[in-house]
């Protein structure tokens, strides 16, 4: 059998992250899931999955600043694992 691929596509159209990080040094764990169709979402990992009073802050940036979501997806696009 013979088989000559002439061309692929790959498209992302959802993804979840685990993300550990610092912040004013208090360790966090999240995760972080994104879909094409939804957007960004956030979890984070605590007592009550409760999301803190300062990243609320940073999710309803509405000035133009990037929000919580995409500075840790940013951030973690980063690092190499």
């Amino acid at each position: 059998m013979s088989i000559e691929i002439k061309g692929i596509t790959k498209e992302e159209t959802a993804y979840d992250k685990r993300i550990t990080f610092e912040r004013e040094g208090v360790e966090y764990s999240v995760l972080l899931h994104w879909d094409s169709y939804d957007g960004y979402d956030i979890t984070f990992k605590n007592k009550h999955n409760s999301t803190p009073k300062w990243a609320q802050d940073l999710i309803e940036v509405d000035n133009g600043d990037e929000n919580l979501y995409e500075i840790l997806d940013n951030l973690t696009e980063e690092v190499s694992v």
